[in-house]
């Protein structure tokens, strides 16, 4: 996995690039579907729960992420593309911490190859390189979980 932060506009890009062994309908699929985002999603040690999703354009999208050390932080957005399977587009919201009530966009693009699809995904308006650290660390971790979902 590759990550490049980028400045853009007083605000800042994460990039991550990944190889998926699995077709992009069957990544889609677990990114969109409430009861699969609550199996994987997260980093090891954080756990999704209370995952809401109305996969429609403009539709929302809520989870708690329950930490090992029983920290519960809220995520939530809206859908502002849906292209099955190979494109989503949604806002992203922590409800807590530093970055409450900051929206950013998501972007993960999913091109089918001879190994599965490789996975790309831009996490635009990142107000700092900090975050764009922090970011990379759990989408890093997120899609670790994803490719274990993915081949149970």
């Amino acid at each position: 996995m590759t990550a490049q932060p980028q400045s853009k506009a007083e605000t800042h890009v994460l990039q991550l690039t990944r190889q998926i062994k699995a077709a992009p309908a069957a990544v889609f699929a677990a990114l969109t579907e409430a009861e699969a985002l609550a199996t994987w999603f997260g980093p090891e040690g954080v756990s999704a729960k209370n995952v809401k999703v109305d996969l429609t354009l403009g539709g929302a999208y809520s989870l708690e992420m329950h930490h090992k050390d029983e920290l519960v932080t809220t995520l939530s957005g809206a859908y502002q593309e849906i292209s099955p399977p190979n494109r989503l587009v949604f806002t992203w919201i922590w409800g807590m911490g530093d970055m409450a009530g900051v929206e950013t966009l998501v972007t993960i693009e999913l091109e089918e190859n001879a190994e599965g699809c490789q996975l790309s995904l831009t996490h635009e308006g990142l107000p700092s390189a900090e975050s764009v650290e922090k970011h990379s660390f759990g989408w890093t971790g997120c899609f670790n979980c994803l490719e274990s979902h993915l081949a149970a």
